[in-house]
């Protein structure tokens, strides 16, 4: 098995042939930008805190480890890693205000209180019980499943 594939949460690189491809449908970053809907329950555990993408190939990449960090301003995350709780609670004017010059809404307001519930269900912290039974009262209807299945994590 190869390396990178070990190193993967959901096994997204898959042997083909004599090399290997990466398996889009397999990715945290297909997972939580690109999936118009739910995300199958056998892949949430392996999505962990990943709320949009997550960039471990990039990491693991052998090529990657020779290029330096860059310091350029462009390339600083604006909101790096705010709190879930905060997250649960934005308003979709606050998530289109937030993240307007963001690749972040391309996940979508939905979307992306989807991912924010999985994170907290595989967070398994109780001081998440509160926003995530906002999230099931949702009148989406796929952020309200994904938050069901989050609060039966908590149990």
């Amino acid at each position: 098995m190869h390396a990178l594939h070990r190193r993967l949460p959901t096994a997204a690189i898959v042997p083909d042939g004599a090399s290997y491809a990466l398996d889009s449908r397999l990715c945290i970053s297909y997972f939580t930008i690109e999936l118009r809907g739910a995300v199958p329950e056998q892949n949430r555990a392996e999505i962990g805190n990943h709320v949009f993408g997550c960039d471990i190939c990039q990491d693991v990449c052998p090529w990657n480890g020779r290029s330096p960090i860059s310091s350029e301003p462009a390339f600083a995350a604006e909101h790096f890693a705010p709190p879930l709780e905060r997250l649960a609670q934005l308003t979709e004017q606050e998530f289109r205000g937030m993240f307007r010059s963001s690749p972040v809404r391309r996940a979508r307001y939905s979307g992306f209180l989807r991912n924010v519930a999985v994170a907290m269900g595989n967070a398994r912290a109780e001081r998440f019980r509160v926003p995530l039974k906002r999230l099931a009262d949702s009148a989406d209807p796929i952020v309200a499943e994904h938050a069901h299945w989050a609060l039966e994590q908590l149990d």
